[in-house]
């Protein structure tokens, strides 16, 4: 019998042992699978944060967008309102609308460029053309230097909503023909 007993103590041993090794292999399974759940889910995570992101993106884009093409065609109503200003009574002051006029304009403009629009400042500057376009030039003239604007631009957010028309010094001729 001892020898019997022996046996059942080696074989409930041997018994164990594979249990201990059968649920280490199942432990290390499942924490490979846990492992494999949180990487996907950590790149959901990731992707959502991602797309998220993206999408604020695009409706700040499309909103600029909006505002500038609206902004765009407010500008000659702005044009024309300077124009008018060039051409007030000799004693505006005595005419009550001219100041009304003045408010309303500096109301639109002070809305504007709180959305975000800029005029560039073209007269005396150099040409650019990123944010310039040459009308017309002038000879014997500092060369590649805005003279005077024909039509102010202006940036929104940052891009150019519309270039300035300006007017170019073309530099001294030297020989009389014309030719630089």
């Amino acid at each position: 019998m001892p020898a019997n007993g022996d046996e059942l103590n080696q074989t409930d041993e041997g018994v164990a042992e594979e249990s201990v090794e059968t649920l280490r292999q199942a432990l290390a399974d499942e924490k490979a699978k846990a492992e494999q759940y949180l990487a996907s889910w950590q790149r959901a995570q990731a992707d959502f944060i991602n797309y998220k992101r993206r999408t604020e993106q695009e409706k700040s884009e499309t909103t600029v967008s909006a505002n500038s093409a609206l902004t765009l065609k407010v500008l000659p109503a702005i044009d024309d309102m300077e124009r008018a200003f060039r051409k007030l009574p000799p004693d505006p002051e005595e005419h009550a609308w001219v100041e009304g006029f003045r408010l309303i304009y500096r109301k639109l403009k002070n809305t504007l460029v709180g959305q975000g629009l800029e005029e560039i400042e073209a007269e005396g500057k150099p040409f650019d053309p990123h944010l310039m376009e040459a009308v017309g030039y002038e000879e014997d003239r500092e060369e590649d230097v805005v003279l005077h604007e024909t039509q102010k631009g202006y940036k929104f957010c940052g891009r150019v909503l519309r270039p300035a028309l300006v007017v170019v010094g073309k530099g001294k001729t030297g020989n009389g023909t014309g030719i630089k």
